[in-house]
């Protein structure tokens, strides 16, 4: 009796030390066990996954739900299957695999047992993402080499006309939408060049209010434009980062008029700049239609938009200058509509 006692203390003992997430459930549903990493992995409290607890009452579990009635119906194992959960950061992928409870019946429960592979998912869009770069290094620096000469010409003709002619002149108005035109392909140009080319950080000891008041300058026109309102506002006291400010101001820059485009006229889009954990976290808020996405979309891959007239390539240049920095960019939608993003940077800064 006293090595079952033991041999029972061990083992509760390894299941708890598990760093995977193990949660035991019955043939009803309800829970005979579950280890601190399951409430972990499952953006829980472990007073969440008490005994007794049926697995269908608890938000935010219904992959986990879904699987149970899957092997119930067709009693077999699971393996390696990846779902995707809602958490405060952004969404989390977990692989599962799940097997059947030994007993006298048929099916008499499920083990789930299950990591985070969130972490390695972006690593391998970040590869990806990688790849991309490199393919579209090439297919720009044609694309650059056959059309921006002509586009000048075309350009500067066309403002020529625009200068020589009266606004009421039928010539007037073409060379504009010709102008208007001319300038939109530079500027998507000029977006394939800053997506594609490599870039090396020039990084400086800076003030975190440095790359706000440039990202704020930048968008105050296009605000004004809209209509909406932008406004900053940051914490008592920041400390400094390492940085390179243009560049972290290029990326804020890009979620600002995103925020700035999508809120309706009268609307507002706010930035505020605080500290903690040791980062620096510039949240962005706005009062659009949100995020809403397919279970395969990526918002930070190259090409993606569902914005009209987007050419998906300004959160691909946002998450590449974010994560060169060692910084981290998450999003989400607000309980009372819109959506937002928060880009974060490590405050630690070099020992000299």
């Amino acid at each position: 009796m006293a090595y079952n006692e033991d041999y029972s203390s061990i083992h509760t003992q390894i299941v708890a030390s598990l760093t995977s997430g193990v949660l035991a459930v019955d043939a009803t549903g309800e829970i005979i066990t579950a280890n601190a990493a399951a409430a972990r992995h499952l953006n829980l409290t472990c007073d969440a996954l008490e005994p007794g607890t049926a697995l269908s009452e608890i938000d935010g579990v219904a992959p986990l739900a879904n699987i149970l009635e899957e092997m119930r119906e067709a009693p077999k194992a699971v393996s390696r299957r990846e779902v995707v959960l809602s958490a405060p950061g952004g969404p989390k992928v977990l692989g599962i695999t799940a097997s059947l409870l030994q007993g006298p019946a048929p099916f008499n429960g499920v083990i789930f047992l299950f990591i985070e592979l969130t972490e390695l998912r972006r690593l391998e869009k970040t590869a990806n993402l990688n790849k991309q770069l490199a393919q579209i290094g090439e297919l720009t620096a044609g694309v650059v080499h056959e059309l921006r000469n002509p586009l000048s010409v075309i350009s500067g003709m066309s403002e020529l006309i625009l200068r020589k002619s009266e606004p009421d002149d039928g010539h007037h108005t073409k060379a504009s939408t010709i102008f208007g035109e001319a300038k939109q392909m530079e500027k998507l140009i000029a977006q394939f060049l800053n997506f594609a080319k490599p870039f090396e950080l020039e990084q400086t000891v800076c003030d975190p209010r440095q790359i706000v008041s440039r990202s704020e300058e930048l968008t105050q026109a296009l605000a004004a434009h809209h209509q909406v309102s932008l406004t900053c506002s940051a914490a008592p006291s920041l400390p400094q980062v390492l940085a390179d400010a243009p560049k972290m101001a290029q990326a804020l820059t890009n979620i600002l008029r995103n925020a700035i485009e999508v809120s309706p006229e009268e609307g507002t889009v706010t930035l505020h700049t605080s500290v903690s954990d040791g980062k620096i976290h510039f949240r962005v808020d706005d009062e659009g239609p949100g995020i809403h996405l397919n279970g395969d979309d990526d918002l930070f891959s190259a090409f993606f938009t569902k914005k009209s007239g987007g050419t998906g390539l300004g959160l691909s240049i946002t998450h590449r200058i974010v994560t060169a920095h060692e910084g981290s960019i998450t999003y989400g939608n607000n309980e009372k509509g819109g959506a937002w993003f928060e880009l974060t940077l490590p405050t630690e800064l070099p020992t000299t």
